[in-house]
């Protein structure tokens, strides 16, 4: 567009400045409205008419009309001519497609969550369950699949509470928080759970040098470590815990540790045989304890502190003598349990028990060695 100069066309200039910025704040408050059931009703059909195998973002693209049209090559232009294909045969069916980028932006998103959560969980139980399973048990620790531990668990127990909840072809707004929720849940229980396991590998004497090291000799894996932390102390702490995956030892000791001078070799051997210090015999009780707090707290299952520490001494977890619920407390766990008198009636919490993670693989080696 060609703007005037001279007289009257700073007014002009000004008059076209304001015309677009209050296109694009129309357009960031049609973006920002909430999304609605009404709006959620319009979308899925189409949505669930693609193919079941297409991602939510290509999903997305088809159903805005949102093609790349850049000739950056050919695979790009194939793609975007089989999405155009898609939204004409979708157009003869639904006449108000495409959608309105803008108006619709909230419930896409919603629609978008619940499609990746939900494809999210279909490919752990597919192809990552035992995976998940090991994990659970922090056993074989060189990379920790947080999300899929946290997706497995929620789907679990979704499915325990509400069989098809995950199958439902057109959620609404509440279906599609509640499964937020339940993920956000399990997912915050398995970074607390880290954080306590953190604990127990790098506060022990010696195991931190105190200023940042090379890049190479840094350790690396889960939990994260601190980068004062050399990478020969930190798999000899996860050794002495039975924690590390035998796969990532047995390269370490074929091809690293033959290079390093006595006093190194040492220094390794000397903190892989040492897996309990300080004075928290219940290390693995903590971690287990944090793990489960989605069980625990949820109110369908009603667990109390009687409950807690019977499930504990079933799975062979060390518990205190003394109250459970005084030593959470004196911990600062913070768990949210059921107050009140033992219910007669445990059938919620025998149903629940399958949902509980099995006991940390290092538990018995700290019970042995303060044995």
């Amino acid at each position: 567009m060609k703007i005037k100069r001279g007289k009257g066309g700073r007014s002009q200039n000004a008059r076209l400045m304001s015309s677009a910025r209050a296109t694009f704040q129309r357009l960031n408050d049609l973006a920002a409205k909430p999304a609605t059931d009404k709006q959620l009703a319009q979308i899925w059909p189409p949505w669930n008419a693609l193919p079941a195998d297409m991602s939510p973002d290509v999903k997305h693209r088809i159903l805005t009309a949102t093609f790349y049209g850049i000739p950056i090559g050919k695979e790009t232009l194939v793609e975007d001519n089989k999405r155009q294909k898609h939204l004409a045969k979708l157009k003869q069916r639904f006449t108000y497609l495409p959608l309105d980028r803008s108006e619709c932006n909230q419930a896409l998103i919603m629609v978008h969550r619940w499609a990746t959560l939900t494809t999210f969980a279909q490919i752990t139980f597919q192809g990552h369950k035992s995976l998940v399973e090991t994990r659970m048990s922090y056993s074989g620790y060189d990379a920790d699949p947080s999300g899929r531990v946290a997706i497995y668990r929620a789907a679990n127990e979704l499915k325990l509470l509400r069989p098809g909840f995950l199958e439902l072809a057109a959620p609404n707004l509440a279906d599609i928080a509640h499964l937020e929720n339940r993920y956000a849940a399990y997912t915050l229980a398995r970074e607390q759970a880290l954080a306590a396991l953190s604990k127990l590998v790098f506060k022990v004497p010696g195991m931190r040098t105190g200023k940042v090291l090379p890049l190479n000799e840094q350790a690396l894996g889960v939990p994260n470590p601190p980068t004062d932390v050399p990478r020969h102390l930190f798999l000899a702490r996860l050794d002495a815990l039975g924690i590390c995956s035998p796969e990532r030892l047995k390269a370490f000791i074929r091809d690293e540790l033959p290079n390093f001078s006595l006093a190194k070799r040492q220094e390794f051997y000397r903190m892989s045989l040492k897996p309990h210090y300080g004075k928290e015999p219940y290390a693995a009780l903590r971690v287990w304890l944090l793990e489960n707090r989605p069980i625990f707290e949820h109110e369908q299952f009603a667990w109390q502190w009687g409950d807690i520490q019977s499930a504990a001494a079933e799975k062979g977890i060390d518990c205190p003598r003394t109250s459970l619920k005084q030593w959470a407390s004196r911990n600062r766990l913070g768990l949210r349990v059921k107050r009140g008198p033992a219910t007669s009636d445990d059938t919620r919490i025998v149903r629940s028990k399958p949902l509980l993670s099995p006991a940390p693989v290092f538990g018995d080696v700290l019970k042995s060695a303060s044995a």
